[in-house]
């Protein structure tokens, strides 16, 4: 596992990772291409989730990285002129700073502390040995492939995965399962790390709700599933290599599709 990549350059870098992978064969590879060769600017709740894994898993980064936006500038509200003026100037003086209002900067380090207060996480880090958000490279199917899990004790072999969601009950998140495709996910890493030589021995979500009082669960995919998703990745990673290969990356089906 390599460290000190930043998650611009992880997300920058040409190889395979999950979110790509698990798009491709559930959208269409010409979506995905187009998407990744046009990318927008970082959605508000991509935003919230990067801030709330800094202040679970590296606070000092956190109160490094991550702002809250002021209420005034020089006696201004934020709605005048000359707030946003001179907001743009912190703004452009760091870029790599995040700002975040103080709503949201309160709700990110309030789902840190619940976070970091639950009882499985606390006895599970302070035995193991954890790398936090390590990269590694691996090969699938002929394509060159990458994952990044949030946390990973090679020791024991344990992966954790931090997620903010709206609903951390059993069914709300057997729904987001389902939803943003987690089993595939924990076939990814499980996979790619055991390519990679490592001992995987379990992987758990920690869901953190983002909303008071930030209620938090512990998850794991049950292996029926993960097996059922590690052949979708084979696939996934065909698919890629074929269109990788032949440089055409098709798009929906051109038949008429009975749902």
């Amino acid at each position: 596992m390599i460290q000190g990549i930043t998650n611009e350059q992880y997300h920058s870098s040409p190889e395979l990772g999950r979110s790509t992978a698990w798009q491709a064969i559930n959208s269409c590879p010409r979506r995905v291409k187009y998407d990744k060769d046009h990318p927008g600017s970082q959605s508000s709740a991509l935003v919230l989730g990067n801030a709330f894994h800094l202040a679970t898993m590296e606070p000092k980064l956190f109160e490094d990285e991550v702002e809250m936006k002021p209420r005034q500038i020089d006696g201004k509200s934020p709605l005048t002129k000359h707030y946003k003026e001179k907001f743009s100037e912190l703004q452009e003086e760091d870029p790599s700073r995040t700002w975040l209002s103080r709503s949201d900067w309160e709700m990110v380090s309030d789902m840190a502390d619940s976070a970091n207060s639950h009882p499985w996480l606390k006895s599970t880090l302070e035995e193991g040995n954890y790398i936090i958000e390590g990269t590694g490279f691996f090969d699938c199917e002929g394509v060159r492939c990458k994952v990044r899990p949030d946390m990973f004790d090679p020791e024991t072999g344990i992966i954790i995965d931090l997620k903010s969601t709206q609903d951390a009950s059993e069914r709300g998140f057997r729904s987001s399962v389902k939803k943003f495709g987690y089993g595939f996910q924990v076939a990814w890493y499980q996979e790619g790390l055991r390519r990679m030589g490592h001992k995987v021995s379990d992987f758990v979500f920690l869901a953190v709700e983002k909303k008071p009082p930030y209620l938090c669960a512990c998850y794991r995919i049950n292996q029926a599933e993960i097996d059922y998703q590690k052949e979708e990745m084979k696939r996934a990673c065909r698919l890629w290599s074929q269109c990788l290969e032949a440089e055409t990356f098709p798009g929906y089906s051109t038949e008429i599709i009975t749902l």
